[in-house]
């Protein structure tokens, strides 16, 4: 199961009111999608009738369709609308709901509400505030996904890339806690530098990964070495079937230019070229040759806190 609170389960631009998305998060079969006003709703991917999946529906003016038996469903409450072989005098029970999640939207993505009680706090991308063009996508990829999370931290190389620019493993000061996100630095060269990295003395990038103490979305930034940010990306990242990590992003290029990158960067920037690379093929090999020094502090600080018995009254 997911941790409590708002996760981040799609792009905005992948819900819509034609076609039903079946996303799977935590052990939660999910199904999102939106009326005609544009308003998004999640709800359980099965229907209460047979167990069908309601992703294999359809979008219908009242609601959510069943593919099975054509029961209807409301977004909102989750409730049955509508059964095709009941008289119009006839009462739907109210036993027959699919649950209904609190979904809410923004800087484009879904966020929707695990767990019990009331939906509270932040939303993970709140700090996300893109300017100018965006580049996005999804996928999932063959990692659990605390393994994913771990290696955003002992090796952020083996998961994604940023265009003519190689990420090095030195460490610019240690771990730290910040607005709820663990947070490492790590120094980064063109891939221009004559010299290996071992012997820069001064690097001109910062890679700064931020992994979530609870949830998934992970940011990742790419600094001057004044540290004054390049690019931002937003990761969503959860757990889904059989051991694998689902991922969504977004990412955009800010508006200033580093004195001393490279001219294919420059090129590729004028043309509105992708600065980014989120892998959806993961060397295993390399992943496993990495060293686990800053995910076992990310590890000790996510572990739920125990309390002695003798201290309970």
């Amino acid at each position: 199961m997911t941790t409590p609170g708002w996760w981040a389960m799609a792009l905005c631009e992948a819900v819509n009111d034609q076609t039903p998305l079946a996303v799977a998060f935590g052990g939660e079969e999910l199904v999102l999608f939106r009326n005609a006003a544009g308003q998004a709703f999640a709800l359980e991917d099965r229907c209460p009738h047979r167990r069908v999946p309601l992703a294999l529906g359809r979008v219908v003016e009242s609601g959510l369709q069943c593919g099975y038996h054509g029961w209807t469903f409301d977004g909102a409450s989750g409730g049955c609308t509508k059964i095709p072989n009941l008289h119009a005098d006839e009462r739907v029970p109210p036993r027959y709901a699919a649950r209904a999640f609190a979904v809410r939207e923004a800087n484009g993505f879904v966020h929707v509400w695990s767990g019990e009680g009331k939906p509270h706090g932040e939303l993970p991308s709140s700090d996300y505030l893109p300017i100018g063009r965006e580049f996005t996508g999804s996928t999932i990829v063959n990692m659990s996904h605390d393994q994913y999370l771990a290696a955003m931290l002992d090796g952020p190389e083996c998961l994604l890339g940023f265009a003519h620019v190689r990420l090095t493993d030195f460490f610019l000061g240690d771990l730290r806690s910040e607005q709820g996100r663990v947070v490492l630095e790590r120094g980064a060269v063109w891939t221009t530098q004559l010299l290996p990295s071992q012997f820069v003395v001064d690097y001109p990038l910062i890679v700064r990964t931020a992994v979530p103490l609870s949830g998934g979305s992970v940011r990742v930034d790419l600094l001057s070495e004044d540290e004054l940010p390049l690019i931002t990306l937003m990761i969503a990242t959860g757990a889904n079937r059989r051991g694998t990590t689902s991922l969504c992003w977004r990412g955009f290029v800010h508006d200033r230019l580093p004195v001393h990158a490279p001219l294919r960067w420059r090129f590729a920037r004028t043309r509105k070229q992708a600065p980014f690379q989120v892998k959806n093929l993961i060397d295993g090999v390399a992943v496993a040759a990495l060293l686990q020094a800053p995910s076992r502090d990310l590890r000790a600080m996510r572990r739920p806190h125990l309390i002695a018995a003798s201290a309970v009254v």
